[in-house]
């Protein structure tokens, strides 16, 4: 029944965000509504959004809470493999050399919508695989971003549990993580961790970024309105360097105005390469 009362759905939006600075309408308004009803139901207020709003603000670690219920964090290292495969295989070497050609040592990647760490970090490690000991030559930054706070400093720390390692081989796991806490927790290498800066950033009300060879920004996007995607989508257009790259999730699609912007290399793994504003 209250998800009929779109009144108090919007007075609700309205005082997450007076409260917290997280702007809730650039979600999917039922993707919202399910993650609020969640919250709802545990805490036992299912009458109105009022009766839950009442509730946040007699319990205000409740707006931490709904906070980390909206901003899913489905992740994972070397998440769909194959993406990761052509990253490494097909967008490296065309970006080595485009700064071969242009004479440029500098790479600039953004992670956006890191959550805790592992896909930048991901990244880095497939950078030290392909380049070797050539990373050297280059001035490398991977920008990973996230609005929320939790995740970041989860992402900083660079920890993770022996679980979240299954899927990497051995080998890799000994080469790019120190084991802690007597085998039951594994840290990045500093190596890797060098390469990421972390950083709090909304997609949509954040400033915009720029200067970037490579953006990811994969299972974001599901979660926003058609309108914010084409929004993000000329933002990501505007942040990359002509001849850049944007991977999105599998499946995600290409929209708006962007489509003319970009032309697509990997219609599977969902890669794009920048036009040239001059083309």
């Amino acid at each position: 029944m209250i998800l009929n009362d779109e009144f108090g759905f919007k007075l609700l939006k309205k005082k997450i965000l007076d409260r917290t600075g997280v702007d809730c309408s650039k979600y999917k308004d039922n993707y919202l509504k399910r993650r609020i009803a969640l919250r709802m139901k545990a805490i036992g207020v299912d009458s109105s959004y009022n009766e839950y709003y009442r509730f946040l603000e007699k319990n205000p670690s409740e707006y931490d809470t709904l906070l980390d219920g909206i901003t899913i964090n489905v992740t994972e290292f070397f998440r769909d493999v194959d993406t990761f495969n052509a990253f490494k295989n097909e967008v490296i070497p065309q970006l080595l050399a485009e700064k071969t050609k242009r004479k440029s040592k500098i790479l600039r990647v953004w992670s956006a919508g890191c959550s805790i760490g592992e896909e930048p970090y991901t990244i880095g490690i497939i950078l030290h695989e392909k380049l070797g000991p050539a990373l050297n030559d280059f001035i490398i930054s991977i920008q990973a971003t996230d609005i929320d706070r939790k995740a970041l400093s989860a992402a900083k720390a660079g920890i993770y549990d022996a679980d979240a390692l299954k899927k990497i081989d051995k080998s890799r796991v000994s080469k790019y993580f120190d084991a802690v806490d007597g085998n039951d927790k594994y840290r990045i290498k500093d190596k890797v961790k060098h390469l990421v800066r972390f950083q709090q950033h909304d997609l949509i009300s954040g400033k915009k970024f720029s200067h970037f060879d490579l953006i990811f920004c994969r299972n974001v996007m599901i979660y926003f309105g058609r309108e914010l995607q084409r929004t993000l989508l000329l933002d990501f257009y505007d942040a990359l360097n002509d001849g850049g790259y944007l991977i999105i999730g599998r499946t995600e699609t290409m929209t708006g105005e962007a489509k003319d912007k970009f032309v697509c290399i990997n219609t599977r793994e969902r890669i794009y390469k920048k036009t040239s504003k001059n083309s």
